[in-house]
């Protein structure tokens, strides 16, 4: 911390500078504390930026890979889906001995 010259202002009562000094030594730890604790909030509010950021992110794969499996399950439903026709034959022929 920074002690300022006081003896520029003409404080040259010792009572005086020391009450001013004592004064500004306040000012300081106050104006310190509140910037710690201004970093503090902001550096909260940048990690809960990120985190949203990333629950956004998410939410997107997410509501991608749901519209995919609908689809999927559409076709399943309807009996157009190729890959499970391969895996349901591919089973009867197994099970038949074909293969």
């Amino acid at each position: 911390m920074e002690h300022l010259n006081l003896d520029d202002i003409g404080l040259t009562d010792r009572t005086q500078y020391n009450a001013t000094v004592a004064n500004f030594n306040e000012i300081q730890r106050t104006v310190n504390r509140n910037t710690d604790e201004i970093k503090s909030e902001l550096d909260s509010k940048a990690n809960l930026h990120d985190f949203n950021d990333e629950i956004k992110r998410l939410d997107d794969k997410t509501d991608a890979l749901n519209e995919n499996w609908k689809a999927r399950l559409k076709r399943v439903t309807l009996g157009t889906d190729e890959e499970t026709i391969e895996n349901v034959v591919t089973k009867i022929l197994i099970e038949k001995g074909v293969i």
